[in-house]
């Protein structure tokens, strides 16, 4: 596979990403029901791409694996349900930066559960991270957006056990029985919560239709799906800082879109994150890739 391709599409998938706060911004629909509709398409689409491997995939998947999948798949509908929310009491950027703070919950599971020693980079760049998120919630508090940044952050944590979980069963099932399988999953459970907060689960104009869909082929599949299809011709320190760009170019978009400003203490502490987030990714990334060539 020749490299300009390969870092061509990464760079699509990063830009995909980015459009996904822009499409639910232009959708009206309740956050809830954006977020069951975008898992909803998300499960048939990647059961379509994966309909010859799925069932292989299930039938030799043990028992633990399929517990996981429900658990992950429990995660993925929090995280959708909490970050969609996060749009309607926050700024794009911000809800952003907090819930690319994923990586650095990641690390902290490492860290503190799994007992996992780190370099001084590491720890370091984590350290960075909370000063810069520290700095963009101490503004937004003062400007009554403290709400949406709390909601975002728990979405990264969220996806961030979400992923934790996928690194796991990945290992034995395909992408895409996997991703049909968890995103089924987070059906089963933003369904009856919708349900019983009320919400119309069908009664929505073709427009809504539309952009439901749009998340999933763009940001779902077009974005997530090829860097995970990347992680195969690329080393994993790439793919986990291409994912910083989302934040980058959903900012540029917000502006360009929606003419939403960056003010002095998001630029500071988006600054933080983003150098923190990068530090730590890929000196944790580098230091994995290490131990595995001295085993």
């Amino acid at each position: 596979m020749r490299p300009v391709l390969i870092y061509g599409l990464i760079f699509l998938s990063v830009l995909c990403m980015a459009t996904s706060s822009i499409i639910i911004r232009f959708s009206t629909a309740p956050a809830m029901i954006i977020a069951l509709y975008r898992v909803v398409f998300t499960a048939g689409l990647a059961a379509l791409l994966g309909s010859r491997d799925i069932f292989p995939n299930i039938k030799k998947m043990p028992r633990r694996d399929f517990i996981l999948i429900i658990i992950a798949g429990f995660f993925l509908a929090l995280h959708f349900a909490f970050w969609i929310s996060s749009l309607n009491y926050t700024s794009i950027p911000s809800s952003v930066l907090f819930t690319n703070l994923q990586v650095i919950f990641v690390l902290l599971f490492s860290i503190f559960i799994l007992r996992e020693k780190m370099k001084q980079q590491v720890i370091a760049g984590i350290i960075v991270a909370i000063l810069g998120s520290s700095l963009i919630a101490g503004g937004d508090l003062g400007s009554g957006r403290i709400y949406g940044d709390m909601l975002a952050l728990l979405s990264g944590f969220f996806v961030a056990v979400y992923f934790i979980i996928g690194r796991y069963v990945r290992v034995r099932v395909d992408v895409w029985p996997y991703t049909s399988m968890v995103a089924l999953v987070a059906v089963l459970v933003l369904l009856p919560a919708s349900a019983l907060a009320g919400l119309p689960l069908l009664s929505y104009p073709p427009r809504e239709w539309i952009l439901f869909l749009l998340l999933a082929l763009g940001p779902g599949l077009a974005g997530h799906g090829i860097l995970n299809w990347a992680l195969k011709y690329v080393k994993a320190p790439i793919v986990a800082v291409s994912i910083l760009g989302e934040s980058v170019g959903a900012s540029i978009l917000a502006f360009l879109v929606f003419g939403e400003l960056l003010l002095w203490y998001q630029m500071i502490g988006g600054v933080l994150i983003l150098l923190g987030i990068y530090v730590a990714a890929v000196n944790e990334a580098r230091s994995g890739e290490q131990l595995l060539q001295e085993g």
